[in-house]
């Protein structure tokens, strides 16, 4: 009973947090246009209706690129995460599905950044989990001439992520480190990126986050951005001062415009890269990835999956989250053409139902 109230009550505050978010950005972008009413009143309530449901205005102004034009099919937010990642995906094992040490568990025949050390509720392990006592933790972490370490559950956002450089840095800074994060992280080679994400932002990691959704037996690509930082920045959140572009799902093209926080739209990475003429390296061999990993994965139907690409085009699985972003913002309604079955799987007919118990 107190394990069901927990996840309620965390699946509550996202769905409060998001609607707060969207009123706050709303609000800056002024009263809602006569012809997105009218749209708003022609067609998105009708559209709902069928479902029970009375979406406010305001998810389809945030969805507009122009305030004008919207579509009945995006999600609000709120119904994204209040309602159904939790019916789709079992949130009761998120955090040990998501573990980064576990990795090496899950999915053994991927490619993942090579793994230093990592410490699982303070006990210090190689990659393949032989315990290592925390004097050989700092000396084989110091013997790296660089290393990124990270929480390995809940590292959203950028959260906690920092960096080594031997250069820069001596086994003291390692200790701090270590001691600064406690338990749960990860040490990890800083991967070499392709040319073609490096020219998006050189400093950061940039990296292509694929949105899966496995429905009725087989797994669908919903969409496809890549994420890339900007100024110093060595993350690439959008968070954290970034932006995002679309990705052609069918063909691994960037969409002319990519989006930052704020909602400006821009023709050019940070580092200058045209968006309209940059093609995702091996964007089929991550899809590829996706497809079949994904399957692998019943208890979760919607994943965001991140990957980077190393100059020879080979795609390094970076982390997965089983409460992913919906990126409409980018790639238009989340399900695209299977919106009314989902709608009426997840708010009438509800045939998952069952399968947290």
């Amino acid at each position: 009973m107190f394990d069901g109230l927990y996840m309620k009550t965390e699946t509550t505050y996202r769905a409060v947090q998001t609607r707060k978010d969207a009123k706050h950005i709303v609000k800056n972008m002024g009263r809602v246009s006569d012809e997105l009413m009218e749209t708003y009143k022609k067609e998105v309530l009708p559209y709902w209706k069928t479902y029970n449901e009375k979406p406010p205005v305001y998810w389809f102004q945030l969805f507009s690129r122009d305030g004008i034009h919207t579509d009945a099919k995006y999600i609000p937010e709120d119904l994204w995460y209040g309602t159904i990642l939790p019916y789709y995906s079992n949130m009761f094992f998120r955090r040990s599905y998501e573990d980064k040490c576990m990795h090496h568990m899950l999915f053994p025949n991927v490619c993942r950044p090579r793994t230093i050390v990592k410490n699982v509720a303070g006990q210090f392990y190689t990659d393949k989990l032989e315990l290592l006592t925390p004097n050989q933790a700092l000396n084989l972490s110091g013997n790296e001439q660089s290393f990124i370490i990270k929480p390995s559950v809940d590292s959203g956002t950028g959260r906690l992520i920092k960096f080594y450089d031997k250069n820069k840095n001596s086994k003291d800074d390692i200790k701090k480190m270590f001691t600064e994060l406690k338990a749960n992280y990860v040490v990890q080679e800083i991967v070499q990126q392709h040319p073609v994400l490096g020219s998006l932002h050189e400093s950061s990691l940039n990296t292509v986050r694929i949105l899966s959704f496995f429905f009725e037996g087989e797994v669908y690509i919903l969409s496809a951005i890549v994420r890339m930082g900007a100024g110093n920045a060595r993350v690439d959140n959008v968070s954290s001062g970034g932006m995002q572009c679309g990705i052609d799902v069918a063909t691994g093209q960037c969409h002319t415009l990519a989006c930052t926080k704020k909602r400006d739209w821009v023709k050019k990475s940070p580092d200058g890269a045209v968006f309209a003429e940059t093609q995702i390296p091996a964007f089929d061999k991550i899809i590829s990835i996706v497809k079949e990993e994904h399957s692998k994965l019943p208890h979760f139907r919607l994943i965001g999956w991140d990957f980077s690409v190393t100059p020879d085009e080979e795609p390094v699985f970076i982390e997965y989250n089983v409460c992913p972003g919906a990126n409409q913002m980018t790639c238009g309604p989340t399900f695209g053409d299977l919106t009314d079955r989902v709608l009426e799987d997840v708010l009438i007919k509800k045939k998952l139902a069952y399968i947290q118990n």
